[in-house]
């Protein structure tokens, strides 16, 4: 008996520490849980703060767009747009959202210019940037694009003020034009009546005669020139807009300069043309343009001028253009005068309209491109007219 008395007792003693154990473990796990419970709330007290400042966020970045004047669209990585602000609506439509954009842009607007502006059929124009949308992982170490956010903003205002300012510079430069045109219409007016008057004279001799008729047609020449310069440059350089062929263009300038190049003695050779290339505009407006360049070569050297045309493809921007370069031999051009010589009425020759070179700048200019000059003082010059090529399945 004393033997089981005392392994009941140890026993007894064993359950005791482990009742004992088992309190203290529970009371643990009492205080963890409490504890746990109160990460909890506060941990949802904090997520829920936090979906109400992400509501808040969300509330004004709708509101943002809805008053954002810009319209706002959203395209999936298939291009297709999957959501648009209210202005973006009043552009494309409502039914724009589900389909593909390109879809949307070939139906609502007519056309795209060489800046990125896209053009509707009531003459409103808006400008497209783009940006990608893109999703970053929880760490931080990667993003993956989910699709496009394009931001759409009428800028009809701003290239109708463009254009009337355009306007307003050519009718000031009319303005000054018609002054200078009076004093400079004059003297070759008066050389020529009075080479004319002459003529009549019973007692002249052939030779007389002769000198007297080429410095008539001179000074109707300089007049003509004046005349042709002023209208091409009143007319802003660009009337029609035809698919021009580059050789063709080169071919008429042969012909148009042909007499020039032969009573001033000189040589002009042009380059072999290797691919076929064309233009949009106005061809009667470059020949022009081409002809100021030859025949400013031509009076800067005055006699035996050397002159090379050549024509060359590049690329500028992601866009094909061809540069169309008039090169000379002559005393080429002060560097301090390099960026005044195409403004209007400025000449450094006695015989210069002050238009020539006026008027290639904006025939460049009204055909997208733009006129440059590089030269070489003492060497050389070379004008180039650079403008935008169709593309080739623009010109199939």
């Amino acid at each position: 008996m004393t033997e089981t008395s005392e392994l009941e007792q140890k026993r007894l003693v064993e359950l005791e520490a482990a009742f004992e154990l088992f309190n203290q473990t529970s009371t643990q796990l009492t205080q963890a849980y409490e504890s746990l419970q109160y990460q909890v709330e506060d941990l949802q007290a904090k997520l829920a703060e936090s979906d109400r400042e992400k509501q808040k966020v969300g509330e004004r970045l709708e509101q943002l767009l809805k008053l954002l004047p810009a319209g706002v669209i959203v395209l999936d990585l298939d291009q297709k747009i999957i959501d648009l602000n209210p202005a973006a609506i009043e552009i494309l439509g409502r039914d724009a959202i589900g389909r593909s954009w390109d879809v949307v842009v070939r139906n609502v607007f007519l056309a795209q210019d060489d800046a990125g502006t896209l053009l509707t059929h009531n003459r409103m124009a808006y400008q497209l940037s783009e940006s990608q949308l893109t999703f970053s992982e929880d760490d931080g170490s990667s993003s993956q694009s989910v699709g496009k956010i394009l931001l759409i903003q009428d800028v009809t205002d701003a290239r109708n003020l463009q254009q009337h300012v355009s306007r307003y510079q050519r009718l000031s430069s009319m303005g000054e034009m018609a002054a200078s045109l009076a004093h400079q219409i004059r003297t070759p007016l008066a050389s020529a009546l009075l080479y004319v008057s002459q003529l009549g004279s019973g007692d002249l001799d052939e030779k007389k005669r002769q000198k007297f008729v080429d410095k008539s047609v001179k000074s109707l020449h300089h007049l003509e020139n004046l005349i042709k310069d002023m209208l091409q440059y009143a007319k802003g350089g660009r009337v029609h807009d035809k698919k021009i062929q580059v050789a063709q263009l080169i071919e008429n300038l042969k012909h148009a300069v042909e007499s020039r190049i032969e009573q001033s003695a000189s040589e002009i050779h042009y380059g072999h043309l290797t691919e076929e290339l064309q233009i949009v505009g106005d061809a009667d407006a470059l020949l022009t343009a081409l002809q100021n360049l030859v025949i400013n070569a031509i009076d800067v050297v005055h006699k035996n001028a050397y002159i090379t045309v050549n024509v060359k493809k590049i690329t500028e921007s992601h866009r094909d253009m061809v540069d169309i370069r008039v090169s000379d031999q002559g005393p080429g051009i002060d560097e301090a005068l390099v960026n005044k010589i195409f403004e209007p009425f400025y000449t450094s020759r006695a015989q210069g309209t002050g238009l020539g070179l006026a008027v290639v700048r904006a025939v460049a200019e009204a055909h997208d491109g733009e006129a440059w000059v590089m030269s070489v003082p003492g060497k050389s010059t070379t004008f180039g007219i650079r403008l935008p090529l169709i593309q080739t399945e623009e010109a199939g």
